[in-house]
């Protein structure tokens, strides 16, 4: 396999949603046809790194911390600190570009966090909960539960990703980004 088709520049999330790498930055590109999907990250949560959303076009619905506000171009960054769970929702039809970068800057964990997850076998929406979390384990994300008390979303992370996904054999596709 190439260079190229090992570490793809951009990856296709979901139908009319796209995820384009750039250095220490990630650009998701929604189409907002009427058939697209809905681009929705679930409520979850960084304990190593800060990200900072800006929004180039369109709007995006942004839950930081239980607040939930609607992001445009005008609204200027939008800061997520580690530790704070967070989600994020596209609107049906509606056309968004948006950038998501780190704090601290050099966080290559991020892109090896999004690399390893859209190589799920199955895909995101049918590849199961268990390689999804060995992908958690080894990149900086928690999923806040609906009560959030962050050491039991890290041990049920820990668990299924660090233990279990191995003795199942799981394994990650991209171990480093060295070849990039």
């Amino acid at each position: 396999m190439s260079k190229s088709q090992d570490y793809p520049d951009s990856f296709e999330l979901m139908e009319g949603v796209t995820m384009t790498f750039e250095p220490q930055v990630r650009i998701v590109k929604i189409r907002g046809a009427p058939d697209d999907d809905i681009f929705r990250v679930p409520s979850h949560w960084h304990e190593d790194h800060d990200e900072i959303m800006t929004i180039y076009e369109g709007r995006l619905k942004i839950t930081v911390g239980g607040q939930t506000k609607v992001y445009t171009p005008e609204s200027g960054e939008v800061f997520i600190p580690r530790g704070v769970p967070h989600s994020i929702e596209s609107f049906k039809g509606e056309a968004c570009v948006a950038s998501e970068r780190t704090n601290p800057t050099e966080f290559d964990k991020k892109e090896l966090f999004f690399r390893n997850l859209f190589a799920i076998p199955g895909g995101l929406a049918s590849g199961g909960l268990v390689p999804m979390m060995q992908v958690f384990y080894h990149g900086d994300g928690y999923p806040a539960f609906p009560i959030h008390i962050a050491l039991l979303e890290k041990a049920f992370v820990s668990i299924l990703g660090g233990y279990i996904a191995p003795l199942l054999g799981y394994r990650l596709k991209y171990e480093s980004l060295k070849q990039l």
